[in-house]
């Protein structure tokens, strides 16, 4: 077994200087990008938490992370902002967490290495300013998240995991009493991390043996996760909610995480995600990915099996992410992972700089790693600090814009930023169809918060600026954001029969109609403009069929509150306009559509789609008399 310094020589060794010039490059890092405002989703909702917690209503989202909750209402006691108090939670616990790697990962390293300590010194430093200088912790380190006090105490964990280890003679019980402790505190501030840390906590206490030291992390874990998980209880209303409360939202994630939102997309694309963009392009990810192929292979050659909690913690959170988790949020899932590609990259370049009989090169080595990844960062870090998010760009436009009465359709991306900024105004989800738009009282204006371009006529746009980081290293949401009015004479409510807005939600070219379909119009307000006098109200409907579709025309009959229908035929490749009169006096008057005719388009070699279709509605226009 390695020799373990004298505990005062290893406090000294914190003062030599490279550990200190690491930690002025994760300070400067995480300074000099801190955001200027909320961006992420998640981030609302942990500030909704320090305001008032109360998971059961999302405030945060399931499964509540209490400790981090905790956390950010003490600092809310000295900052007075849940936002400031987040934003300075994460950036305190990256710095400690850069502190507590080092550590780890210096006992982690390989013994009798012709380097000694020195070299041991290289690796950890070197690991560790890979993790905390990666693309991924550029991005998700300073945010209001649980990331980053989550990996804190894992950090901490893996820390004591390995003075466990080293201590195994002595029987000493203040590392299982950290090792507990910190493992129970990583849990409380991320729930998910259970399913890795608790393996983890396994194979360090059977390395160490000592029925005391089990028995002591053992306690010290329980002890820790009574001071979270009590509060917890006690928010979703008892013992007996709690289960409900997670299997709920476990069951949303093996539906759409891990089924829905994959459809399409091959096991590599996947696999790309959670291995390769958390260290950006191609340029930067395969030299760390490569260095950390060959440091596991010395590591496994080595018999590390100090390095074993580790392995266990970044094996089993991978495997569970790759089979589980959403891969669009890959980058920040596999964020506990990267702790062991991190190491063992470091492992791999202080073999390769001894190869080539110049240790030393380990330095520059990182040094080109990290500019790598602050370039590759830099636009997506840059515009983040100086300028609010596009969500918080348009919320703040609609504050001053427009009357309270004013009701908005929200895109479900949205809707924790439209509940927290836009708390002042009526909102309605909006799904992909705009079910809903038809819905409002008349006479209130009527918008649409989409998460992104918009196409409807009128509609303002809030951006960042495009970059292949933030397509890699985000799940492409935020970034561009519109509002949009839809005018009252279009607005009509899909009752039934009528698919999605194609291609999106703030496209809205079309939407297939099957055989049977029905729509309400809008109730006209009082003092819409009206048309000349003596000329009946009317409703102007527009079909189109595609060039691709299998029939050569469609003919469509029309009707309005039940009276006899007109029909037109659509064309293929073209488009027709029926202009119907609406029955005097109506307000909401419904319009029914039915085809003989409609096609499959899996069943004709048109994709994938299984809908039954007829033709495509491009739009609905009421005039009022």
């Amino acid at each position: 077994m390695q020799a373990v310094p004298h505990p005062r020589a290893a406090r000294w060794r914190w003062l030599s200087l490279p550990p200190l010039l690491g930690f002025g490059a994760v300070a400067a890092a995480r300074l000099l990008t801190l955001p200027h405002s909320l961006w992420e989703g998640d981030e609302v909702l942990f500030v909704k938490g320090i305001e008032r917690f109360d998971p059961l209503h999302h405030q945060p989202h399931p499964p509540g992370f209490p400790l981090l909750i905790g956390l950010g209402k003490l600092l809310n006691l000295l900052f007075h902002d849940p936002f400031h108090s987040l934003v300075a939670l994460s950036v305190l616990a990256s710095l400690l967490g850069y502190l507590a790697l080092v550590d780890a990962f210096r006992r982690l390293a390989p013994a009798g290495s012709p380097g000694g300590p020195v070299a041991a010194e290289r690796v950890a430093v070197a690991g560790a300013l890979l993790f905390h200088l990666s693309p991924a912790m550029l991005v998700y380190g300073p945010l209001a998240l649980s990331d980053p006090p989550a990996l804190l105490f894992l950090s901490l964990a893996l820390a004591a995991a390995a003075r466990l280890a080293e201590s195994v003679e002595s029987g000493a019980l203040r590392p299982a009493l950290g090792l507990g402790a910190a493992a129970a505190a990583a849990v409380g501030c991320r729930p998910q991390l259970a399913v890795a840390v608790l393996p983890m906590l396994a194979v360090a206490l059977w390395q160490g043996r000592r029925r005391s030291t089990v028995l002591a992390a053992l306690g010290a874990f329980a002890g820790v996760a009574l001071l979270w998980f009590v509060p917890l209880v006690r928010a979703v209303g008892g013992p007996g909610n709690l289960l409900p409360f997670l299997t709920k939202q476990a069951g949303v994630v093996a539906r759409f995480d891990a089924s829905v939102v994959r459809a399409g997309h091959g096991a590599s694309w996947v696999a790309v995600r959670f291995l390769a963009h958390p260290w950006g392009p191609r340029w930067t990810s395969l030299p760390v990915l490569g260095l950390a192929v060959a440091g596991t292979v010395l590591l496994a050659a080595a018999r590390r099996s100090v390095a074993l909690p580790l392995a266990v913690l970044c094996a089993v959170d991978l495997a569970f992410a790759l089979a589980v988790m959403n891969p669009f949020d890959a980058v920040r899932y596999a964020l506990p992972s990267l702790l062991g590609v991190a190491f063992a990259a470091a492992v791999g370049m202080e073999a390769l700089a001894r190869r080539a009989r110049v240790p030393a090169a380990v330095w520059p080595a990182v040094g080109l790693a990290a500019a790598g990844f602050v370039a590759y960062t830099a636009p997506l870090l840059a515009v983040r600090s100086r300028a609010d998010a596009p969500p918080v760009q348009a919320a703040r436009w609609i504050a001053g814009s427009f009357p309270r009465n004013a009701v908005f359709l929200v895109d479900k991306e949205l809707a924790p930023h439209a509940s927290y900024l836009l708390r002042d105004f009526g909102q309605l989800p909006a799904d992909p169809g705009l079910r809903a738009e038809g819905e409002p009282l008349p006479g209130r204006p009527l918008f649409l918060l989409g998460d992104a371009a918009s196409a409807w006529p009128g509609a303002r746009t809030f951006r960042w600026p495009e970059s292949d980081a933030y397509g890699k290293l985000t799940r492409g949401s935020y970034r561009v954001v519109s509002v949009s009015p839809i005018p009252l004479a279009r607005r009509y409510a899909a009752l039934s029969g009528v698919g999605a807005y194609e291609p999106g939600i703030c496209e809205p070219t079309w939407r297939w109609l099957g055989p049977k379909a029905v729509i309400r119009l809008a109730r006209l307000a009082s003092d819409h403009p009206a048309l000349p006098a003596n000329t009946p109200p009317t409703v102007a409907v527009t079909f189109g069929l595609p060039g691709r579709a299998p029939l050569p025309s469609v003919p469509v009959t029309v009707a309005v509150d039940g009276a006899a229908g007109r029909v037109v035929s659509v064309p293929r490749g073209g488009r027709r306009t029926l202009v119907l009169p609406l029955p005097a006096g109506a307000e909401a008057p419904e319009v029914t559509f039915s085809s003989p005719l409609s096609f499959v388009p899996a069943e004709t070699g048109l994709g994938r789609d299984r809908r039954r279709l007829t033709v495509q509605l491009l739009g609905v226009e009421r005039h009022s008399s």
